[in-house]
């Protein structure tokens, strides 16, 4: 396996998943130019990251998508259940969860700001986000309660966002849940990569 990856970006999310399971692979840093070129739009229709090239040669492309395939891929890490299992319906949830609350609200907000336009209406919309989280991680330092998924490594990063822009700053259960899956070994080695200077 090959991913295409970006620093910084959601390609991340792979990044960590791939981490996570300890399969072995190969990375290859895209910058900004070499996104945009033929090359790399045959493997991503828009030009952008991640994108996974699996080992018959074939591409996928979207970070929740490819998480999800590589926890199927591998299930000996745990990161998924097995198929018809409740906790595999809860995976999928809380991965919905991540892409239409989370990132529905959060990256809204982020562009407003930079936009400078009025940011309490967006607000408003996040906090019944925050408290659905809060309420599940009472049950358990993980969304699935002790256990670590996939969930946790696609709803955490547009969370981890929302903290770092100023959305939302508070202790207690999510600042708790975030500093978790930050200190996770195969997160701290994903974020570790860095495209390298000139």
């Amino acid at each position: 396996m090959r991913l295409y990856h970006l620093p910084g970006s959601r390609s991340t999310r792979a990044l960590w998943t791939l981490e996570e399971i300890g399969a072995p692979y190969e990375l290859a840093l895209l910058p900004g130019d070499e996104r945009r070129g033929e090359e790399h739009l045959r493997r991503h229709p828009l030009g952008r990251v991640p994108v996974l090239e699996l080992d018959d040669g074939r591409h996928v492309f979207e970070s929740g998508a490819i998480c999800l395939h590589l926890a199927d891929l591998h299930p000996d890490a745990g990161l998924l259940g097995p198929v018809g299992s409740t906790e595999r319906a809860l995976v999928y949830q809380w991965a919905f969860f991540a892409f239409s609350e989370l990132e529905g609200t959060v990256f809204p907000w982020m562009r407003a700001k930079r936009a400078g336009q009025d940011l309490d209406a967006l607000a408003e919309r996040f906090t019944p986000v925050a408290a659905a989280l809060r309420a599940t991680l009472s049950e358990g330092p993980w969304l699935l309660g002790d256990r670590f998924t996939v969930a946790d490594v696609l709803c955490s990063g547009p969370l981890g966002a929302a903290f770092r822009r100023g959305l939302i700053d508070e202790d207690g259960p999510l600042r708790d849940y975030l500093d978790r899956a930050a200190a996770r070994p195969a997160n701290v080695r994903a974020e570790a990569v860095r495209v390298p200077g000139p």
